[in-house]
């Protein structure tokens, strides 16, 4: 009786471990299939944690404030015309202060900043002068973004011929000036202003720009290229200033083309940084040099000589800025940021220049002829002759050392060849041939103007005294003469 009832004990101990096992193994199999359904709600929430978890991190995190500024870029275009330049000035109507208050009214600037440049870090790419237009300008500052529209909402805010092409985010040490490699300019000039006749009585009015032509002009405007002193090309600098030296890296003139009937060429140049009046003065030397009023010799001492040389000033109507580069920024912050360029805004800035700048250009050229009335006013009204006559003979007055080979196309004296040495010989003399030439017309025309005045003077004398006037003094002897080389020795004239 005993054994049965053992057997029976270990049947049942049997059957509830069998049961047990089978209960275990159920759970077991529940645990993973809530485990995978786990695992596949992490996986579409992209997050190592639960989604209950992510939403209370989001829940906990501040929201984004719209106020908050943010360090931007604005390129922007415009027309010159009616502005007193591009930096602002308080009591006239500038492109800075233009732009600023429609910045502010468009919410990118607040109350409490607006009117005050340090407090949103504004800088400028490039100071454009009065009159003077631009489809390419940059401006850096910290400005409010939010909401989306501000573009729109600025040129809105903008008047007519001024529009913002798009604003870029910068790094927020980026400074729109210091950081701007070169800047490109165009002038666009009519093709009428190459005539030699223009400005001359009984000139014809048909005039071909042709390829020769355009040759010549991109000769004269190569000169330019390069490390040079052109404090004779800007105003009061001295030819000792630092910032007298630049670096023009090209100058090219294109072919003509027609805006409103109206036949143009383009002369575009690439530089660094350029000085008041710079680029207008460049220009006005390179007319009269093509038009014959002055020679390339002329536009190369102006370049070489530290004597003060009065280079005519073209009118301000045919420059614009067209782009500011930033080469070495691009290259260095090019990973954090997208590239800042123009060429994003290539469509925008070309139809802005042939809806508003061009026509601008042709439609004065039209009623007023500026181009015509300077050419006659200072090209042939001017004697820039004499006075660059009056500078060369100042100029070896002072035995200044001018190198002609620094001018024009340039060779590494290493490997200049025996005929290339002969040859940069030949130039330096030739040269120096020039100065001498204008030395002495200098001198010839100094010594009449004391005969014609000595004359005068006497003729005024005898009609006070109411006597026959006698005959004017015989021209200098030659102690004369020589006294007065001596005089010129010294830079006197």
């Amino acid at each position: 009786a005993r054994d049965a009832t053992r057997a029976r004990a270990r049947e049942m101990d049997s059957v509830v471990n069998d049961d047990a096992a089978a209960a275990a193994a159920a759970m077991t199999r529940e645990d993973d299939a809530t485990a995978a359904i786990d695992g596949a709600e992490t996986r579409e929430t992209g997050d190592g944690g639960d989604v209950d978890g992510k939403r209370a991190d989001e829940a906990r995190k501040p929201p984004t404030n719209p106020n908050k500024k943010r360090k931007c870029a604005v390129t922007f275009a415009y027309v010159g015309a009616g502005y007193a330049g591009m930096q602002r000035n308080p009591g006239v109507r500038t492109i800075e202060g233009e732009l600023e208050g429609a910045i502010a009214r468009a919410g990118g600037i607040s109350d409490a900043n607006a009117g005050d440049f340090a407090k949103v870090q504004w800088t400028r790419a490039a100071r454009t002068d009065k009159g003077v237009s631009a489809v390419g300008q940059v401006v850096a500052l910290k400005m409010v973004l939010e909401p989306s529209g501000m573009v729109e909402r600025i040129n809105a805010a903008l008047p007519e011929r001024f529009e913002v092409f798009g604003i870029d985010r910068v790094t927020g040490g980026f400074n729109a000036k210091t950081m701007c490699d070169r800047r490109r300019y165009e002038y666009v000039i009519p093709t009428r202003a190459f005539d030699p006749n223009l400005g001359a009585e009984g000139a014809a009015d048909a005039f071909a720009f042709t390829e020769e032509t355009r040759s010549r002009v991109d000769g004269v405007l190569k000169n330019y290229c390069g490390t040079h002193n052109f404090h004779n090309y800007t105003v009061k600098v001295k030819p000792t200033d630092a910032q007298a030296k630049r670096y023009i890296i090209s100058f090219e003139c294109s072919a003509p083309f027609e805006v409103e009937g109206e036949q143009f060429v383009r002369c575009q140049v690439v530089g660094q940084s350029f000085m008041l009046h710079q680029i207008r003065k460049l220009i006005g030397t390179m007319l009269a040099v093509v038009r014959g009023e002055l020679t390339e010799d002329d536009q190369k001492f102006a370049l070489l000589t530290h004597e003060f040389v009065p280079t005519p000033m073209a009118p301000e109507l045919g420059l614009f800025l067209c782009e500011c580069i930033y080469k070495a920024y691009n290259d260095k912050f090019g990973g954090v940021h997208e590239n800042f360029e123009l060429a994003k805004y290539s469509e925008r800035s070309e139809s802005f220049k042939q809806t508003h700048v061009y026509p601008h250009i042709a439609k004065q050229e039209r009623e007023e002829s500026t181009m015509q009335n300077w050419i006659r006013d200072v090209l042939c009204g001017r004697d820039l002759r004499d006075q660059f006559d009056a500078a060369m003979a100042a100029s070896l007055a002072r035995d200044e050392t001018l190198d002609v080979s620094r001018v024009g196309h340039r060779q590494s004296k290493k490997r200049q060849s025996l005929e290339d040495s002969r040859a940069a010989r030949d130039d330096a003399d030739a040269f120096r041939d020039v100065l001498l030439a204008g030395a002495d017309r200098a001198k010839s025309r100094k010594l009449s103007v004391r005969f014609n005045d000595r004359s005068a003077e006497i003729d005024r004398a005898a009609s006070a005294a109411r006597v026959v006037p006698i005959a004017p003094p015989p021209p200098p002897t030659s102690r004369a003469r020589a006294l007065d080389d001596a005089e010129l020795s010294d830079g006197s004239l």
